[in-house]
């Protein structure tokens, strides 16, 4: 009888030492078949040995065949990494066996163990900041001294986890600060870097490359600028000491040459913590992890001591209002403990739920719920109205408020909300959001592209921090641009979501807005409600109803003489749904 607790996948290639190579369970880049033929030789290997205990094999899979690199029956390093995420005490069984016990009486079954909910991965841990003239390139001869393990619910966030706690600096690319990666790599691998080098710019990275390598990437027509080799010029050192280059990717010559002058860059990007990596398939890796937006901040905690035995399933919600469309999720229990990766996870339209964000409906001790909200990058946001009347729709159809009016607890206070009906279904709902906290004409922006109009900026706080910009044609100004722009400007310490407006006539205008931590989005509850009360203090609406068109439909804003505002739009459920995690 043969158990096989797992099986896991190297990330680079073989020619990399299996010790110096990041190995992630389950697989997660092979085919069923390949599988059931991996458990079939394994089986077959471990029997024809006649091993009593433990065995590890490795094989190599190239043009679709498999082939057996070596077996070796002993123990590996990466035996307590699959018995923690697998819960298969694989010492123990394999001690109890060699003892004379049968491995069907033990109780874990024979072949195939089925697979953790997680998803784990073992990073090799290198000390190359204490040996200076130690070429530090991947290869056959093994050169970590340790590892470490991350676990979560994907790859990409248990890849994140794994690399920032073995050292690696994870620097994702912002407005304010683009990161810079510097390419250097021999000619037989410039074929595979031309999709790594796409990823990395559509991620809005700096691309630094050396002549040859620069080629290849600015053939594609992406923008890179040629830094020459360390031995040439001091370049890229200084490019180091400025802060512009974060990642280097090298896998360049193994002459004496090249190899003395990548010690020299290797050891000055340790001092500066600037990550080098010599595997295209870390390289691919790391920027599938800069794509995923995993932070510290919205990583998942795992308790290694209580993992889950089987994924959890979560019922969810997603509704909308003027295509502003939220996921929501009933937790009246507390069960969710990290609403932070379900946002990056489930928000993403590609390969998740997609929405504009994740809305928690939680107990209240002094309103009839709670909300909270999270934006697409995992930060929590301020409460926008839109998710709060749906959140109203919520409660009044699944009945756990009967009345039509009702309190919602936010981050901003308790807001007061009134559904509307139809066949015993809220079919549109209104909000309070009280007065506007604080209102004004920013002297100076520093903005360079503001749009021209009669009307001067303003500053709304309601329900969140607004900048409403006057505009003739909303449709073409470049929102992003000035988004990007007032991410980079230091006068903004508070950075506000942007709404840019055109007055069509004193009872109605026209709005495009752009939020932090989501971007553009089809429509924004609070900052309609900001907008209309920026035009009605700039003189361009009366007070009263205002409609406020944005991409996805029409929301109506009362703005009252004594300052109160209340929103009101349509409420849809869009579908009901069944997560894993």
């Amino acid at each position: 009888d043969v158990l096989i607790p797992g099986i896991m996948q190297h990330i680079e290639r073989a020619g990399v030492h299996s010790g110096d190579s990041i190995a992630v369970y389950p697989p997660y880049h092979l085919s069923d078949t390949m599988l059931t033929r991996i458990v079939e030789v394994s089986t077959q290997l471990a029997l024809a040995l006649k091993t009593k205990g433990l065995i590890n094999i490795q094989y190599l899979i190239y043009q679709n065949k498999l082939y057996v690199i070596e077996v070796n029956p002993r123990a590996s390093r990466t035996i307590p990494y699959i018995s923690k995420v697998t819960g298969v005490p694989m010492v123990e069984l394999a001690t109890r066996i060699m003892a004379g016990a049968k491995l069907r009486r033990l109780g874990y079954g024979t072949g195939l163990y089925p697979n953790s909910p997680y998803v784990a991965v073992k990073v090799p841990v290198f000390s190359f900041e204490k040996l200076n003239d130690v070429n530090s390139q991947l290869g056959p001869e093994m050169k970590s001294t340790g590892e470490v393990l991350g676990i979560g619910k994907t790859i990409e966030e248990a890849l994140f986890k794994g690399l920032v706690s073995a050292g690696f600096k994870m620097c994702h690319p912002t407005k304010e600060r683009p990161v810079g990666v510097y390419f250097t790599v021999n000619d037989q691998d410039k074929p595979e870097l031309v999709s790594i080098a796409k990823k990395f710019a559509d991620l809005g990275c700096n691309l630094y490359a050396t002549a040859g390598t620069a080629k290849v990437i600015s053939d594609l027509g992406v923008e890179v600028t040629v830094v020459e080799r360390l031995k040439a010029t001091k370049r890229v050192s200084k490019l180091m000491d400025e802060g512009k280059i974060d990642y280097i990717i090298y896998t360049g010559k193994t002459d004496v040459d090249s190899i003395q002058d990548y010690i020299e860059l290797h050891h000055h990007a340790i001092l500066l913590g600037v990550t080098v990596l010599t595997s295209l398939d870390t390289a691919r890796a790391l920027s599938d992890i800069i794509a995923s937006k995993f932070t510290e901040y919205n990583t998942e905690l795992v308790d290694i001591n209580n993992l889950r035995t089987s994924k959890t399933r979560l019922r969810f919600t997603k509704m909308q209002s003027c295509g502003n469309d939220y996921i929501f999720f009933e937790d009246m229990e507390g069960e969710i403990t990290c609403p932070e990766s379900l946002a990056v996870n489930f928000v993403n339209r590609h390969y998740g739920i997609g929405g504009d964000g994740i809305v928690l409906i939680e107990k209240s001790d002094i309103a009839d719920a709670k909300m909270r909200i999270f934006n697409q990058d995992g930060s929590e946001g301020t409460s926008d109205a839109n998710a709060i009347r749906c959140v109203a729709k919520y409660l009044y159809d699944k009945k756990i408020v009967p009345s039509e009016t009702m309190s919602i607890e936010t981050v901003n206070g308790v807001r007061k909300v009134t559904v509307y009906c139809f066949g015993g279904v809220a079919s549109s709902a209104s909000v309070e959001l009280g007065a506007p906290k604080s209102l004004g004409c920013p002297e100076d922006l520093g903005l360079s592209d503001l749009p021209k109009s009669e009307l001067p900026p303003r500053a709304v706080e309601l329900g969140g921090h607004h900048l409403v910009l006057f505009c003739d044609k909303v449709e073409d100004y470049p929102l992003e641009a000035l988004a990007a722009e007032v991410e980079r400007n230091k006068k903004f310490r508070r950075k506000p979501d942007l709404v840019v407006v055109r007055i069509v006539n004193a009872a109605t205008i026209k709005m495009r807005a752009f939020e932090q931590g989501n971007g553009e989005v089809f429509a924004s509850g609070t900052g309609a409600a900001a907008a209309a009360v920026a035009a009605v203090s700039s003189g361009g609406c009366n007070v009263g109803d205002i409609t406020v068109k944005v991409q996805g439909g029409d929301l109506v804003v009362r703005c009252g003489t004594d300052e109160s505002v209340t929103l009101t739009g349509n409420v849809e459920k869009i579908y009901e749904g069944e997560v894993e995690f």
